[in-house]
C-alpha cells in the first residue's frame, strides 16, 4: 500500500514538474493560471488534468484543439514516479526519502529545461540549496566540511575545464549553469559521491557520442547540454554511491 501510495503521489508531483519544465524558461509563474494547452490556451478541467490517465482518455490530443500532446508529459510523470519508487526502497519512511527526492525533482526539472533550451536556471540552482544543508541537520558540522569540498571541489574542477576548454578551442566547452549545477551536486552528494556523479556523467557522455558519431546524429566539436548527463550520474551516485565506489576498489585493489 505504501508502495502505491508513493508511485500516485510521484505521478503528481510529475505533473507539477511539467508545469515547471515548460514555463520557468518562459519567466511565467508557475502557481497560476491553471495549466493549459500549449496551443490553443484551454484551461484544463480537473478531468483533464489526472496524471498519465488524462493523456490516455484523450487519445493524445487535447479537448478542445486536437492538437496532439507531446508524450513527454506523460513520460515525466512515470520518470518521477519510479524515481520516487526507487528513492522510497532505498531510503524508506525516512527524512532522508523526503529531502532527496526534493533534489531529485529539481535534477528532473534541470535535466528537461537544459536538454529544451541549454540552459540551468540560477533559480534552480539556488532552490537546490535547501535540500543541500540538510546533511548539516543530520550530520553535524564536522561531516558537513566534506560536503563543502564536494561542492568546491566539483565548481572548481568544472570551471577548470570550462576556462581550459575555452582557451584551448576558442569557444565555450562547458557552460556556467553547467559549473555551479556540479558545485550544488557536490554539496549534495559530498566528495566522494560527487566524483562518482562527475564520473558517470562523462562516461555517459562519452558513451553516446561513440554511438551516435557513425550513424552523423552528433558531430564532433557539436555543443550538446551536458547537465543530463550530470542529472544521470547523479541520481545513481544517490543512490547506489557507496556500492558503486567499493565495486571499483575491488576491481583496483
Amino acid at each position: 500500500m505504501l508502495f502505491t501510495l508513493v508511485v500516485i503521489y510521484g505521478l503528481m508531483v510529475g505533473s507539477f514538474l511539467n508545469v515547471c519544465i515548460y514555463r520557468l524558461p518562459r519567466g511565467e509563474s508557475v502557481v497560476k493560471p491553471r495549466s493549459r494547452c500549449p496551443h490553443c490556451g484551454h484551461q484544463l478541467t480537473v478531468r483533464e488534468n489526472i496524471p498519465v490517465l488524462s493523456y490516455l482518455f484523450l487519445h493524445g490530443k487535447c479537448s478542445s484543439c486536437k492538437a496532439s500532446i507531446s508524450p513527454r508529459y506523460v513520460l515525466v510523470e512515470i520518470l518521477t514516479a519510479t524515481v520516487f519508487l526507487i528513492a522510497y526502497w532505498q531510503f524508506g519512511p525516512t527524512l532522508d526519502f523526503l529531502f532527496f527526492t526534493g533534489f531529485l525533482c529539481l535534477v528532473i526539472v534541470i535535466t528537461f529545461i537544459d536538454l529544451d533550451h541549454q540552459i540551468i536556471p540560477n533559480q534552480l540552482l539556488l532552490v537546490g540549496i535547501i535540500p543541500g544543508l540538510y546533511p548539516l541537520f543530520r550530520d553535524g558540522w564536522g561531516a558537513y566540511k566534506l560536503y563543502l569540498v564536494g561542492a568546491l571541489g566539483l565548481g572548481s574542477g568544472f570551471y577548470a575545464i570550462a576556462v581550459l576548454g575555452q582557451l584551448a578551442f576558442r569557444k565555450e566547452s562547458m557552460g556556467m549553469g553547467d559549473v555551479k549545477y556540479a558545485a550544488l551536486i557536490g554539496l549534495i552528494l559530498g566528495w566522494q559521491s560527487g566524483i562518482v556523479a562527475t564520473a558517470l556523467a562523462f562516461v555517459s557522455a562519452s558513451i553516446l557520442f561513440l554511438v551516435l558519431m557513425p550513424f552523423k546524429k552528433i558531430a564532433f566539436g557539436q555543443r550538446i547540454p551536458f547537465g543530463p548527463f550530470l542529472s544521470l550520474g547523479t541520481f545513481f551516485a544517490l543512490m547506489w554511491g557507496s556500492d558503486i565506489i567499493h565495486w571499483y576498489l575491488k576491481q583496483v585493489f
